[in-house]
């Protein structure tokens, strides 16, 4: 009898256990890991971030990456790119939290020795603007596509291009993601 009860309750029970995902859970935040493709020889790009949700998809996130990994002749094009972003990420309930479409943008730092560091005239602040999407294959991994636009109203990469008044450049990343 002990048996029977107890087989019972487990079959009562695992549809409970079963149902681990949540067709409504949104994340509290989320890192990412990037490799990517750039104009204006800026390719290819790599980096990192990471952002916090402070209301549904609202969030506030940084990243650490560089561009312009390539040497071209004798030309290094090599500039650090550092950002603060807000971005927007949709959670459609339609597609149950596999994928979620995100904007993103916000204050960017462009550092190294291509930034113009040390000049007067030479302002390492820009901004970035872009977005793309989260596709998740399972609850906590998934893969990153986005493209972002880093704009510059100052004179770096002055080395390579000491002609150049402003300098910009768009990055087609992908990259893995984690919640």
């Amino acid at each position: 009898m002990k048996r029977l009860v107890a087989a019972a309750t487990l079959l009562a029970i695992m549809p409970a256990l079963a149902s681990a995902q949540n067709a409504d859970h949104q994340p509290k935040a989320l890192g990412y890991a990037f490799l990517g493709a750039g104009t204006h020889q800026m390719s290819p790009t790599a980096g990192f971030g990471g952002e916090v949700y402070v209301f549904k998809g609202l969030g506030i996130g940084a990243e650490v990456g560089v561009g312009g990994l390539d040497i071209h002749g004798d030309q290094n094009m090599m500039i650090g790119v550092g950002s603060a972003d807000l971005s927007y990420h949709f959670f459609p309930k339609k597609i149950r939290g596999n994928a979620a479409p995100f904007v993103a943008g916000g204050y960017t730092l462009f550092f190294g020795h291509n930034a113009g560091d040390g000049e007067k005239d030479v302002s390492p602040d820009g901004f970035n603007i872009g977005g793309g999407v989260d596709v998740f294959a399972t609850k906590y991994v998934g893969v990153r596509l986005d493209v972002r636009y880093y704009g510059h109203g100052g004179r770096i990469l002055k080395y390579t291009f000491p002609d150049v008044a402003q300098f910009s450049f768009v990055a087609f990343r992908i990259g893995v993601t984690f919640r």
